[in-house]
């Protein structure tokens, strides 16, 4: 295994996208005009994301045995992901997610882990070689907490560079994020966990600084369509500021942009890169990411990204 591997802590689960023109309120039923099922999961599209950018990537992921585990198995035989971190349950249920994206690319999402619920702090153990041949760290909320800070705790103790994606955001103990070299919440994600609403570029400034205080080494708030702020710091008042890369073709698919996002950042931090390049590494890759329909196959090539001006 590379000395640059990168190990994923995350979910794997089957996601079922429904296209219509508006999202439905609360008790309303509108008519779609077309469905996609394919793979997703916050950790198996970073993955992949990492695996297409370039990057070496191991996932430690809890999967069934069923129909939507196999599923899993054959995208990572396709998509070079190292599949030694799997642990496959007997007769559990893979999970799924349920998505709804409007005409603008917007979405809902509930996502039910299944089997990934099932992942325990000693399964992590059992996965230790790969902690101990990796150089970086990525993982995020889908996980049980517990495992997603013991995680954090583990590569900490290794040497290794940790990243993490709060998301879906839950609250944690905030000493954990003591163990963060970089934290990559979105602007939803950055409000809850700072408590300042983040609307614009001066709010994600305020909150960038609020997160490097809990500890954080690096924040770097995604802000969709407005781009990327990175706060390098408690002293870095005005931050690195990226706006999004502006593309001919429209955006027609939100979904999956910040694990592609955070796929190409891990590459670039194992490659050494500088975090002004990851940056705009990353932010060229999610870029691209938006202009396709799906999740993990969204993801672009890591010569796409390079022909990207």
């Amino acid at each position: 295994m590379s000395s640059r591997n990168i190990a994923v802590v995350g979910i794997f689960v089957v996601d079922l996208s429904f296209i219509t023109e508006k999202l439905p309120s609360p008790g309303e039923t509108v008519i779609g005009d077309n469905y996609i099922i394919g793979p997703g999961g916050k950790g198996s599209n970073q993955a992949v994301a990492i695996s297409r950018s370039g990057g070496k990537v191991s996932l430690i992921a809890r999967i069934g045995d069923d129909q939507f585990g196999q599923t899993g198995m054959k995208l990572y035989e396709s998509e070079k992901v190292s599949t030694e971190g799997l642990v496959i349950a007997e007769g559990e249920k893979t999970g799924s997610a349920a998505i709804s994206i409007d005409q603008h690319g917007m979405n809902s999402i509930v996502v039910v882990p299944g089997a990934a619920n099932g992942l325990t702090k000693e399964m992590i153990d059992q996965k230790i070689n790969i902690f101990n041949n990796s150089s970086t760290l990525l993982t995020g909320f889908e996980v049980p907490l517990n495992v997603a800070t013991y995680s954090l705790k583990l590569a900490r103790s290794k040497g290794l560079k940790t990243i993490l994606n709060p998301a879906p955001y839950f609250e944690i103990c905030k000493d954990s994020y003591k163990l963060v070299d970089f934290l990559t919440p979105n602007e939803h994600e950055a409000s809850s966990i700072s408590g300042i609403n983040v609307v614009n570029l001066d709010t994600a400034r305020e909150a960038g600084k609020k997160l490097c205080e809990l500890g954080v080494g690096v924040s770097v708030i995604t802000l969709g369509e407005k781009g990327v702020l990175c706060t390098r710091g408690i002293k870095d008042h005005e931050g690195v500021y990226l706006p999004a890369v502006r593309l001919k073709e429209k955006v027609i698919d939100t979904v999956g942009a910040g694990d592609v996002f955070n796929g190409a950042f891990a590459t670039g931090i194992s490659e050494g890169m500088t975090l002004e390049k990851t940056l705009e590494f990353a932010n060229k890759t999610a870029s691209i990411s938006v202009r396709r329909q799906g999740a993990a196959l969204s993801a672009p090539y890591r010569d796409e990204v390079n022909n990207l001006y």
